[in-house]
């Protein structure tokens, strides 16, 4: 084995050395992480001001008024219900109430004007239920008192929310929406970028031969090679953590409604992450030298390599929304390659790590991985695949 480590070593000083890889399997995942960080957090912080954002009324300030003044809106004035109209037509105004005059029975209608193409507007009317649904609660509770009948009559059933802590204190909600799939992502992608190189590469450019003749077996040399890429496959995953680290102690603009409650990732849940990739990057590593084997050149390579990614990413992408599903907690979704580690990621995050899913998993990753290597080591030591250009 001190030859395959050897032949490791130098296929990692030869990719370090290319700006290519140093900035697209680590500084990438850094970089996306901020920056999706930043990206949500300021959607979250817009969606919030938003019900709290500027309305009109038609015609002088009222008591109605008031109540939305409370909850933290502006609220400013038009003449007419046709001015608030030519102002939403011109994005000037995102709502605008028509209080019309009370009913016989003492209801007050008032008419919402709003663009329903225009999101700020819908989430404004959101604002303002809210704030009307509090003011007729406190309105029912006065004339209720009045008539001298208790407050419990407008409930006749009344729910009452009861949180439920399960597992240990995890990371966001957002958080655990996109992380896992980019630590997936960047599992494979970190090291697609140089996979083509590293073995139709050098057919490509006639250096495949000097490594071949040196006194070392081809198994260790494919050996060395898979090792090398799956140490860049797990470094580029495990950046994506490093980014999201970052931004929580950076205190990055919009990162604080991301990080509410802290980093959110455990000591136990980074362990349970890196037991899960070890396989995982061993397996796509595998994948990568046998595809960059198998190639007559680096464009072959790329065009087999992209085909892969999609099968990669169909799963990846899926563990995104598994959590709208009941699938997430059944056992034979273990089984399913890349899915499996993601949702094991996934439930890590959320302090729920079921350790029989994580042993499956980590089961029928080796498993895979054994398979890919053995095929990687195989295709390498076929004379007729090997030196066809």
């Amino acid at each position: 084995m001190n030859d395959t480590f050897k032949i490791a070593a130098k296929e990692l000083r030869e990719m370090f050395r290319d700006k290519r890889v140093k900035f697209g399997a680590f500084v990438m995942p850094i970089f996306l992480v901020l920056m999706m960080v930043q990206l949500f957090g300021f959607i979250i912080g817009a969606a919030k001001g938003a019900t709290k954002s500027t309305i009109y009324f038609v015609g002088a300030k009222t008591e109605f008024s008031k109540a939305f003044e409370n909850s933290g809106m502006k609220v400013l004035s038009v003449p007419t219900a046709e001015d608030g109209i030519k102002l939403i037509k011109q994005d000037k105004a995102k709502l605008v109430l028509d209080i019309k005059p009370p009913k016989e029975d003492g209801q007050v209608i008032i008419d919402a004007y709003f663009d329903p193409k225009q999101q700020m507007g819908q989430l404004a009317l959101s604002g303002v239920q809210q704030a009307l649904a509090k003011e007729n609660q406190d309105h029912l509770k006065v004339t209720l008192t009045e008539r001298h009948i208790p407050e419990s009559a407008a409930e006749f059933i009344k729910l009452n929310p009861k949180k439920v802590e399960v597992g240990s204190q995890g990371a966001g909600e957002l958080i655990v929406g996109f992380l896992p799939y980019l630590i997936v992502l960047f599992a494979f992608s970190g090291g697609m970028s140089m996979a083509a190189d590293l073995v139709a590469g050098e057919k490509d450019k006639n250096t495949l031969e000097t490594l071949l003749i040196t006194p070392v077996h081809r198994n260790h040399i494919v050996l060395g090679k898979v090792i090398a890429l799956a140490s860049v496959c797990f470094l580029s995953s495990f950046s994506c953590l490093i980014g999201l680290f970052v931004a929580s102690v950076a205190k990055l603009p919009g990162s604080e409604e991301m990080f509410k409650n802290g980093f959110g990732v455990t000591p136990a849940a980074a362990g349970t992450i890196i037991l899960l990739l070890l396989p995982l990057v061993a397996m796509f590593g595998s994948v990568l030298i046998a595809i960059s084997s198998y190639a007559r050149n680096p464009r072959e390579a790329q065009t087999y390599l992209a085909l892969v990614n999609f099968v990669v990413i169909l799963p990846a992408v899926f563990s995104q929304v598994i959590g709208l599903t009941d699938l997430g907690s059944k056992l034979w979704i273990n089984t399913i390659p890349v899915l499996n580690s993601a949702n094991n990621i996934r439930n890590a995050l959320l302090g729920k790590t079921d350790w029989m899913a994580v042993a499956i998993t980590f089961g029928m990753s080796t498993f895979l991985a054994a398979i890919a290597i053995v095929i990687a080591v195989r295709l390498f030591n076929r004379e007729e695949v090997l030196i066809r250009v």
